[in-house]
């Protein structure tokens, strides 16, 4: 779940680069490479240059994650459970790759924390960003039918969690 969610994390982080955005959506498929195997998730996201962002899995596991400043809570329906988790000490990301340098017409770098990342541009929007965790976790997340600027409600990423669920709070 830890490698998840800081995957997760950066890569909610990372719709920023080279680009001056106030929402970026999109469809997404995040492939994370870890110890000779892979795992392919599924889905939509919704992000806002507040640093907030929605990141909706389809597949292979059905659940949401609600980001903001302060917090990440991930919904999990199936489970019928809410895990709540601080988020201290969380890198604005959003910003260091908003300064990501270009270093080839269509592909930008940006390195935060020792960690470099790795982000493709087509069109002023990106495609790819690929990048290597401190967990050694190769990771690839490409994007098909971006949006940038796109009016995205508060309410779209204000999480709801239902009645009679479990709250986990972490």
């Amino acid at each position: 779940m830890r490698k998840f969610l800081i995957a997760s994390l950066v890569a909610v982080c990372s719709f920023g680069a080279g680009l001056n955005f106030k929402s970026l959506q999109s469809d997404f498929t995040q492939t994370v490479f870890s110890e000779g195997k892979s795992v392919n998730y599924k889905g939509r996201f919704y992000a806002k240059s507040d640093n907030t962002a929605l990141w909706i899995y389809e597949s292979p596991t059905p659940k949401r994650i609600y980001f903001d400043k302060d917090k990440v809570v991930v919904i999990e329906d199936e489970l019928e459970q809410a895990i709540i988790s601080r988020l201290d000490d969380t890198p604005n990301l959003t910003q260091v790759l908003a300064h990501a340098e270009q270093i080839q017409p269509t592909l930008y770098k940006a390195i935060y924390d020792g960690v470099e990342y790795f982000i493709t541009i087509k069109n002023t929007l990106p495609t790819t960003i690929d990048y290597k965790d401190k967990l050694s976790n190769k990771i690839k997340i490409t994007l098909s039918n971006p949006v940038k600027d796109a009016l995205i409600p508060k309410e779209t990423l204000t999480p709801v969690i239902p009645q009679g669920y479990d709250i986990v709070n972490q």
